[in-house]
């Protein structure tokens, strides 16, 4: 049974980027991952992040540079697959999920996971789109 989870012990709150139109950036990704680990993998990591406090730098995030500046990504892997969230610290332990993506050999899929990203975060901070807090899946 997968439900709703809030838990004492979390010390971040997860946020995902909203459209307009009210599309949720990481629930339409996670939708289209294969079923099975990959999901499952996401739905684990996300839950062991929001109750560590101080998140490792850079084997679970990592700063990002150049088109990325202004920006991290959270980091796991699936079998040999690096998958990747990517978005910004926005208060203290708040974390906004912009884009998921993988990462192989310097290349991100989607290609234009930076860019989107970046569009993204610019939304929020005109208001043009929204931030809206993830859920967290688990299973019991």
């Amino acid at each position: 049974m997968i439900y709703t989870k809030k838990c004492m012990r979390m010390k971040w709150r997860l946020f995902q980027y909203q459209s307009p139109t009210g599309r949720r950036a990481i629930d339409d990704w996670r939708r289209r991952l294969p079923i099975g680990e990959p999901q499952a993998s996401l739905d684990l990591f996300l839950n062991n992040m929001v109750k560590i406090d101080q998140w490792k730098v850079p084997d679970d995030l990592k700063q990002l540079k150049g088109r990325g500046a202004g920006l991290t990504e959270l980091r796991w892997n699936v079998g040999r697959v690096p998958y990747r969230i990517i978005g910004y610290q926005s208060g203290d332990h708040e974390y906004v999920m912009l884009i998921g993506c993988t990462h192989n050999a310097n290349k991100y899929n989607p290609p234009n996971a930076i860019e989107t990203a970046r569009a993204r975060k610019e939304a929020i901070q005109k208001g043009v789109a929204s931030r809206v807090e993830y859920q967290l899946l688990t299973s019991q």
